[in-house]
């Protein structure tokens, strides 16, 4: 981190000034959470005890403690036996406040599914309180179900963060990376050592919440940070680049031979279509190419390759390079993912191919909708094996987040995803495919981007299937619009389209919906 950016914050009463490097990445997480509020104020504050625990003060309504643990990847999901003691160490504090305050845990890996069914049975093993009391408790603690970014990619996600939150008030995005490492510095220049005895801490954390809980907040000067001073940090910020940055000098066009139709990787010979054509990236620090291919071995397997070239370096093509590296990994962790066949790893490329199942798209496979009531039946019969792989997507912490009709690829009563979509990437503002993007894509920095995100687009795309038109704002009930359909897809599609994500129809509440209209003699009469 460049120190013209952080030392100005520095003074000596901060006694976590020799450790702070061991921490950055709970001060990172900070900042992810203050960063939305920047534009939006959510919350007017954050108080930043010590590395592992802060207070979010919403603009109205008692105080959140926060808890942040990271988890290395190899460790997986949270079991209860690990997420346990952070839950106990969570309800001394509420207990203490009694019961005026809300807590969260949040981390990099999301609890395991069979941690979730544990909660109610067996964390009494932790904490010992009556199980009425423990139900309050959990009712007002908020789990990670959608985790935080991982030690080597919270940076790339923050600047990000950072880049769409200047956009949204209106300043340059091309000064995220400063303005982000800006605001770590400040979140890290308050944090304090955390004390000697599990009794200390709790005592202060008490001490913090009821300060804030009873309006009496500690002093700005303290661990108190006002989002209406951080904003004004992040703005100077801005404004102080903004002033230092020359004039562009006038661009010179270089002609670009077409790329190569013929890519050998993993002794295989890929045939590309003519129109395959990198896509360069706005800031020119990368090209990048996705597309079909047609393997040369074997009876020409069907394979999907994606390449990234590294023109400059740049945070933007490190970050990239990462994202993609990171879907990688994902085609090996999720099951009916294609499989990855071959990659090629070097300084200035990075290559990947993936083998797609015997299947087509929809568009191939059926046409322009809207579909028959039998081909609309088919293609409700193959939604619970989609379901399936995004619920894989869903419990390893990410989102598809780009479902359209092109990349969902079917044959009988199964569908499989092309690609991994945008589940490596962080939220961007209007991101996702236009037909079926879901609000929440729209302003990331407000409303929450996770499974709600790919229950909506699934929703959508059949909407459109049945009525031959994508739903858009407020959607009319599909019969309104077909009358032929069967009344039973209004329910399921329209809850799965509402606005709020918090108040949708779940991935599988909409297909076992769906599927009870089909089987229930609902199918289509047109």
């Amino acid at each position: 981190m460049p120190s013209a950016d952080v030392d100005m914050f520095f003074d000596d009463r901060n006694t976590a000034r020799p450790t702070r490097g061991r921490f950055r990445y709970q001060d990172e997480c900070v900042a992810l959470r203050c960063i939305p509020n920047l534009a939006s104020e959510g919350i007017t504050a954050v108080l930043v005890e010590w590395s592992t625990d802060y207070v979010a003060v919403p603009a109205d309504g008692d105080p959140e403690l926060v808890s942040v643990k990271h988890r290395e990847p190899p460790l997986g999901a949270w079991p209860l036996s690990d997420l346990g003691p952070v839950l106990a160490d969570l309800h001394r504090v509420w207990r203490a406040m009694d019961e005026r305050c809300s807590c969260a845990f949040a981390s990099n890996a999301a609890p395991s599914r069979k941690a979730h069914e544990e909660l109610g049975a067996k964390l009494n093993r932790y904490i010992k309180a009556e199980p009425d009391e423990l139900a309050r408790f959990l009712n007002v603690t908020t789990l990670p179900r959608l985790p935080l970014p991982s030690r080597v990619d919270i940076t790339a996600v923050g600047i990000r963060d950072m880049a769409g939150a200047l956009s949204v008030l209106g300043r340059d995005p091309q000064f995220a990376e400063a303005c982000y490492l800006t605001l770590v510095g400040r979140i890290a220049s308050v944090a304090t050592e955390e004390p000697d005895t599990p009794e200390q801490r709790i005592a202060k954390l008490t001490g913090s919440l009821r300060e804030v809980r009873d309006r009496d907040r500690p002093r700005p000067g303290d661990q108190t940070l006002r989002i209406a001073d951080l904003r004004e940090l992040v703005l100077a910020t801005e404004r102080a680049r903004a002033r230092t940055v020359l004039p562009p000098l006038r661009a010179t066009v270089h002609s670009r031979a077409p790329a190569p139709r013929v890519v050998v990787l993993g002794g295989d010979r890929l045939l590309l279509p003519r129109a395959a054509a990198d896509r360069d990236a706005p800031h020119g620090s990368y090209r990048e190419l996705r597309t079909n291919a047609r393997g040369d071995s074997g009876a020409g397997a069907r394979r999907r390759l994606t390449r990234l070239t590294v023109t400059r370096d740049s945070t933007e093509s490190a970050r990239r390079r990462a994202e993609i590296a990171a879907e990688v990994e994902l085609h090996a962790l999720i099951t009916d993912l294609p499989r990855v066949f071959a990659r090629v790893d070097q300084d200035t490329v990075l290559m990947f191919a993936t083998t797609l199942p015997d299947a087509r798209p929809l568009l191939t496979e059926y046409g322009q909708p809207p579909y028959p009531g039998i081909v609309l039946d088919s293609v409700l019969a193959a939604l619970p094996h989609l379901a399936a792989t995004l619920g894989r997507f869903h419990d390893s912490g990410r989102a598809h987040r780009a479902l359209d009709l092109e990349g969902l690829l079917v044959h009988g009563d199964r569908m499989w995803l092309r690609d991994a979509g945008l589940a490596t990437t962080a939220p961007a503002p209007g991101e996702g495919p236009t037909d079926y993007r879901a609000p929440e894509q729209q302003r990331p920095l407000v409303m929450p981007i996770g499974p709600a995100t790919d229950a909506y687009q699934v929703a959508a795309i059949v909407y459109h299937l049945a009525t031959g038109q994508p739903p858009g704002n407020d959607p009319p009930p599909p019969c309104v619009l077909r009358p032929g359909l069967a009344p039973g897809l209004d329910e399921p599609l329209l809850s799965a389209l509402r606005e709020d994500p918090a108040s949708r129809s779940s991935l599988a509440g909409l297909v076992s919906g769906l599927r009870a209209v089909r089987h229930g003699g609902g199918t289509t009469r047109c």
